[in-house]
């Protein structure tokens, strides 16, 4: 048999190694961490194989394993290794390697069932793919379960960019061929600092491979790669190295000083100097830098670095942030846990230094700085130094406008406005939300006026079960931070960290999000969530025409609740809380010529008697106790879709089921009758009951007419009013009488 071109032939042999790989216990994983080249702090980890008991080299198991029909075997095999290895340490990321052919293997999803959270499936450029669409398809369904992926070996395989723009992974991994050397060689660097420069405007992150002398390592660093793996920072270990890289090679300080001065040079507007300062500051290993310069009343953040949110639109009388640039005065929080004005961003700071940034003399905004550990006074000096650099060069640049896309407002405002009711608001909400985001997915979370619960009325898009999902205590997390914020939203630092109201989206697959509060006049009254399930980059053009809709939503939900109790109050009956003579007529009206709804009838017999022996106000106690009942009833028993009560007259009553039979409809008004005369027996009165379900063709107000027509043949009949509580049946039930009924006031 001729083998097929590219694939080797396996020998008798080769064969025989590549099943003794599959016994159980013949691979082991090893790890090898994926660092932050800013600061050297190890991510993640690229889990590959070995083996004690297979002579052949690692590199040739899967080019004979293709030639033995053996590739999902063996993969999966790979895979079941490093699931029982456990789970690597929290916050960080596991990537495993895995062919698209595999990943359609039934036996796959079990496998990936079993492996950690934070999952990264490597997908090698190098593997063709004949049906991309089907691929995308795949990867969607392992996304909306919270696996991302990445495109292995770019560089080294079928050179494809247009692979990634199909696919938007999470992460590209840059082949050791482009890596070696880039230092020394201008074509390389020109063709990385490309695509440096696309994953930033998309979402994507950037891991450089084989990276293995330190001058490539700092060339990485100065072009913004922000992730690496290779010898220099670790080798492959059987078990998972925790903290920073060793052989971590920090950049010396003079050099990044003048590296600074270069980039503040250069600077064409202020956000670009206020990037160069967080780069610089964030490359001294530890701190967590934030910039915010001041714009219509509101502290707007500029750039960051080491977390995944962004707090934004900053009240200026919040936080270490807003006291620095109210005051004008540096703030030091040895420790912030002594500080009732500190405003958590992530679990665990430990100090914050926060300097008012002072331009031509006025101070314009804030420069602050987060650590983990206590600041030393080497840092204190170096923040204190670049704040002042910052100041002098923002003197002399202009301020970088946001880019409204007022087309795209306008028409969800147009949409939020024509609504009629809190759904169709909340779901202009939701659809003006991803339009305008570009993103695909939205949730509305309400605050509940009477319990003071949060509760999501309705979410859309793929990652809509994952935002229904978030627990109560990640949304008053979320409730909390946004108190003094016009929003927050996901940062480029996919690897940085998060607080508890976002990291279980992102656990379930969010790439990107935005959270906005939503207000009515000045009281909050809800949360607007936008996530992506692709890699998108968030941004002031985007986040500032999401404010404006956040502003507008929140009004209009309260307009449209307030609109609905006016409209349900004025079809309510004031003294028995059901439904009034208007409301019933109109939800009659409602039902369209293929609904089959259901309609019982009742009058309350001798009450005239109760009225004039005891009063009218006894009289309206006796109404109230008899709407309870009737409500109890419907609390057990279940009938049709909605049952509805109504007092239509003095002591005339009636419910409408949506859709009903006879049957249902006859069990419904005996069950009513018996429990009411519960209250009005001892009272010397009783209560009469007619029904009718509708037939084909019937009209609405026959229906009416037809069961009023049973009811008034109930009272005529007096017998079938026992004191015994026999149930209602016989002759009449069955009746079709076609007098008229009598008018009704």
């Amino acid at each position: 048999m001729t083998a097929t071109i590219g694939r080797p032939r396996a020998r008798p042999d080769h064969d025989e190694s590549v099943r003794l790989l599959l016994r159980q216990g013949a691979i082991r994983p090893v790890f090898q961490p994926v660092v932050r080249v800013t600061d050297g702090e190890i991510v993640g980890y690229e889990a590959l194989s070995r083996s004690d008991v297979c002579p052949l080299p690692t590199a040739a198991w899967f080019p004979l394993a293709r030639a033995a029909d053996l590739t999902a075997d063996l993969e999966l095999a790979c895979l079941e290794a490093i699931a029982g290895h456990g789970a690597p340490p929290p916050s960080t990321t596991l990537f495993v390697n895995l062919s698209t052919a595999t990943l359609r293997d039934p036996r796959a999803a079990g496998v990936l069932d079993r492996l950690p959270d934070r999952l990264v499936i490597e997908l090698s450029e190098q593997e063709e793919i004949d049906d991309m669409g089907r691929v995308r398809r795949d990867l969607e369904a392992l996304s909306a379960r919270g696996i991302r992926f990445a495109i292995d070996d770019t560089g080294a395989g079928h050179a494809n960019l247009q692979r990634i723009v199909d696919l938007l992974p999470e992460y590209v991994k840059l082949d050791r061929k482009l890596i070696d050397g880039i230092d020394s060689d201008r074509v390389r660097q020109a063709l990385v600092a490309a695509l440096v420069a696309f994953a930033r405007e998309t979402g994507i992150n950037i891991i450089a491979e084989g990276v293995e002398r330190r001058a490539e390592l700092h060339w990485l660093q100065a072009a913004g790669v922000p992730l690496a793996q290779g010898f220099l920072l670790g080798r492959p270990h059987p078990a998972f190295p925790e903290g920073e890289s060793h052989l971590w090679a920090v950049p010396d300080a003079a050099v990044t000083a003048d590296e600074l001065d270069d980039r503040l040079g250069r600077a064409r507007s202020q956000r670009e100097a206020c990037e160069a300062v967080v780069d610089h500051l964030f490359r001294q290993g530890g701190l967590m830098p934030s910039i915010y310069l001041e714009a219509a009343g509101r502290l707007r953040c500029q750039a960051q670095r080491g977390l995944w949110q962004v707090l934004d639109g900053m009240s200026p009388d919040a936080g270490i942030t807003g006291q620095a640039f109210r005051t004008g005065a540096a703030v030091l929080l040895e420790d912030v846990r002594e500080s009732a004005d500190y405003l958590e961003a992530i679990p665990g700071v430990r100090s914050e230094l926060c300097l008012p940034v002072v331009i031509d003399g006025e101070v314009r905004g804030a420069l602050n700085v987060e650590s983990l550990a206590r600041l030393n006074d080497e840092e204190i000096d170096e923040v204190e130094r670049c704040t002042r650099l910052l100041g002098d060069r923002l003197a002399g640049l202009p301020m970088e406008g946001t880019r409204v896309t007022l087309r795209r407002l306008a028409r969800s405002a147009t949409a939020l406005v024509a609504a009629r009711d809190p759904g169709q608001t909340i779901a202009a909400v939701l659809a003006g939300a991803v339009e305008l985001a570009e993103m695909d997915s939205a949730l509305v979370v309400l605050r509940d006026p009477a319990t003071g619960e949060l509760r999501a009325p309705d979410a859309i898009g793929p990652l809509a079960r994952a935002l229904r999902a978030a627990g109560t205590d990640e949304l008053e997390d979320l409730w909390q931070r946004l108190g003094p914020l016009s929003s927050c939203y996901s940062s480029p630092e996919t690897t940085g960290r998060c607080f508890v109201g976002t990291e279980a989206l992102r656990r379930a697959g969010a790439r990107a999000t935005v959270a906005l509060p939503l207000s009515a006049g000045q009281e909050r009254t809800g949360i607007l969530i936008v996530a992506s399930a692709a890699p998108r980059a968030v941004g002031p053009d985007l986040v500032e025409p999401l404010e404006l809709l956040a502003v507008l939503a929140g009004s209009c939900i309260e307009a449209s609740a307030s609109v609905l109790a006016l409209r349900d109050e004025a079809r309510r009956d004031a003294l028995t809380g059901l439904g009034n003579h208007s409301g019933f007529h109109q939800t009659i009206g409602e039902f369209g010529p293929d609904d089959r709804p259901a309609v019982v009838m009742l009058d309350i017999d001798r009450f005239k008697t109760v009225n004039d022996g005891r009063g009218h106000l006894h009289g309206d106690q006796v109404l109230r106790a008899t709407a309870h009942a009737m409500r109890d009833v419907l609390r057990s028993h279940r009938l049709g879709p909605v049952t509805r009560l109504f007092r239509i007259g003095g002591d005339e009553l009636a419910a409408v089921i949506d859709e009903s039979d006879a049957r249902g409809a006859a069990s419904l008004a005996g069950t009513l009758r018996r429990a009411t005369e519960l209250v009005l027996e001892p009272e010397g009165a009783g209560m009469s009951a007619g029904w009718a379900a509708r037939e084909p063709g019937e009209s609405l107000l026959d229906l009416v007419a037809r069961a009023d027509a049973v009811l008034y043949a109930d009272k005529r009949r007096g017998q079938l009013r026992s004191h015994d509580n026999r149930s209602v049946t016989g002759d009449v039930w069955r009746a079709r009488i076609g007098s008229q009924p009598r008018r009704r006031v």
